[in-house]
């Protein structure tokens, strides 16, 4: 999932991407506005609390945490998809000639909540709390990247990072390591997020009240119970090209029921007219809402999401010959999956590496199914009477497992179907111990760059303690990922992914099968929004409430 990704969390795959990212659900907008308005945006989520400190925060910064943390840059999200802008800063960034340094200047009129300007000095701080070894567990994607990153540990003793220049009050340099051509992405996430020089020592008390930047603070933070978030006043929206703050507080409700929260938003009355589901509606939910032609209506689903796929371990013996696994491709029954998953409203077939929504994502099928063919490599492989193979999933991922199992068998490929705690089931496949054929699991960016799908599942280094679960080790490959995450022309660049993808898709040591489709209801006084493909979740920040 990502995080030069450095994703120590990803290794609940996308399930901290999918859950964390969906848990805020939030609306907001500057001042004003039609006095009748409701003034009052419910965010109603399953989780028992909520963490707000950008340096161990792990969500989209279109989500809850962007509604109180700026950073230099920051996402724009349209119905087509979603870009990067700036946000404290001037512009996305300037490189140098080779890639390696990236300067930016910040902005007039940027303030914390208390009045104080925010400075170069405060986002450089901010940037080095996210080193600290008491605050692991957020998005890293920079550590490795910034010089001197590799050896740092933080502020908190009072050194400094060697990688970062401020050489006035609205300047801030990034020196590399390496040409990093998603960089102005990495300026996006949380740590980036300015905090206070010396603020944010004692981590507990910063994790529930963060120095906020954005459009709102919190005004108090019960753990499990609900966040009440109000206006910055200190905020300008002159400043800020994405976030709208419309309405005056937001309240996010924790520990929710998410079948009581489906049937109180299906009934509209009271509070609900003013809420939203955090999380993607379950199939169940759903049913209830299918059931309704009134909630039916304020139903909003995106057109993609998490991509799941089997990853086909190059090192098994069987599925080391390449034939083998092209067989596997050719067999499958993406429609028999997509079905198991509840059908076209869950779920859509997925054939490339790079989904849609993603820079050189580009449509195209190398394996369209045939059984036929599927067998006639078996055959050329020298399994002529099929082969057996051995599926690792995650127990609650077995109806994906059962329908592939079943569109396997057609071509003599047997599946033995293993079940087990995601954990676990993570840990073997990491630590050493990949005794699987395939595996079935997730994946879903942390940030809208192929790099982000990519690199960190089939770079060679990334094979034991990483993300590379298909255990794909090819020269080429690596020398055209590494050219790929230097190039920092964004036409050159996606065009250098979508070859990668095509690439990888031919070794065959990649399954996709499906991206879910996220749903989200709202009261019918939330005003209108469109979720796309990526990121599957509602733009928090421009949510607002109608007249």
């Amino acid at each position: 999932m990502t995080s030069p990704i450095s994703r120590s969390r990803r290794l609940v795959a996308a399930a901290a991407a999918l859950t964390a990212t969906a848990l805020v659900i939030t609306g907001c907008t500057s001042g004003g506005g039609d006095e009748d308005a409701p003034d009052t945006l419910y965010i109603l989520s399953t989780d028992t609390t909520i963490g707000w400190d950008p340096a161990t925060n792990v969500n989209f910064p279109s989500t809850w945490n962007g509604l109180i943390a700026r950073r230099l840059t920051t996402w724009k999200v349209t119905d087509s998809g979603v870009e990067v802008v700036p946000d404290l800063a001037t512009d996305t960034g300037t490189p140098s000639d080779d890639g390696t340094t990236w300067t930016y200047t910040l902005k007039d009129d940027i303030f914390f909540e208390d009045g104080t300007p925010i400075t170069s000095a405060d986002i450089k701080y901010g940037i080095e709390r996210s080193y600290s070894p008491d605050l692991a567990g957020g998005l890293h994607y920079h550590n490795a990247i910034i010089v001197g990153g590799s050896e740092y540990t933080g502020p908190f003793d009072g050194a400094e990072l060697e990688g970062i220049e401020t050489p006035d009050d609205t300047t801030i340099v990034f020196h590399l390591t390496t040409a990093y051509g998603d960089w102005p992405w990495i300026a996006a996430t949380n740590p980036f997020a300015p905090v206070p020089v010396g603020e944010g020592t004692d981590l507990a008390a910063y994790d529930e009240d963060p120095v906020a930047s954005g459009p709102y603070q919190i005004d108090s933070n019960v753990a499990g119970s609900e966040t009440v978030l109000v206006r910055n006043e200190y905020w300008k929206q002159e400043t800020d090209e994405v976030r709208t703050a419309q309405p005056d507080t937001i309240v996010i409700r924790q520990s929710q029921n998410p079948s009581t929260t489906a049937q109180a938003l299906i009934s509209d009355t009271g509070d609900a007219a003013t809420s939203i589901n955090a999380y993607p509606l379950s199939a169940s939910e759903l049913a209830l809402v299918n059931a309704d032609p009134a909630a039916q209506e304020r139903l909003v689903t995106s057109d993609g999401g998490v991509l799941y796929y089997v990853a086909l371990n190059n090192d098994s013996e069987e599925l080391s010959n390449p034939l083998v696994r092209q067989a596997v491709h050719y067999a499958t029954d993406r429609n028999a999956i997509v079905l198991a998953q509840g059908g076209d409203q869950a779920a859509v077939a997925a054939t490339t590496l790079i989904p849609d929504g993603i820079a050189g994502h580009e449509d195209f099928d190398l394996y369209p199914e045939d059984v036929d063919k599927a067998k006639e490599l078996l055959a050329e492989a020298g399994y002529p009477d099929g082969v057996t193979l051995d599926l690792w999933v995650a127990n609650e991922d077995t109806a994906a497992a059962e329908a592939l199992q079943q569109g396997l068998a057609r071509a003599d490929i047997t599946v033995n179907i293993n079940p087990l705690d995601i954990g676990v089931m993570y840990g073997d496949a990491m630590g050493g111990n990949p005794d699987y054929d395939m595996m079935l699991t997730y994946w879903i960016g942390d940030y809208p760059s192929a790099n982000a799908y990519v690199s960190l599942m089939f770079d060679s280094s990334y094979i034991d303690g990483g993300y590379n679960l298909s255990r794909t080790n090819d020269p080429s490959v690596d020398t055209a990922l590494h050219e790929a995450i230097a190039e920092t022309d964004p036409d050159t660049a996606a065009a250098d992914w979508t070859a990668i993808d095509k690439q990888i898709m031919g070794l065959g040591s990649m399954l996709p099968l499906y991206l879910t489709r996220n749903s989200y209801l709202a009261g019918s006084d939330v005003e209108p929004f469109a979720v796309p493909a990526y990121p599957p979740y509602p733009d928090f920040t421009t949510l607002s409430l109608a007249g």
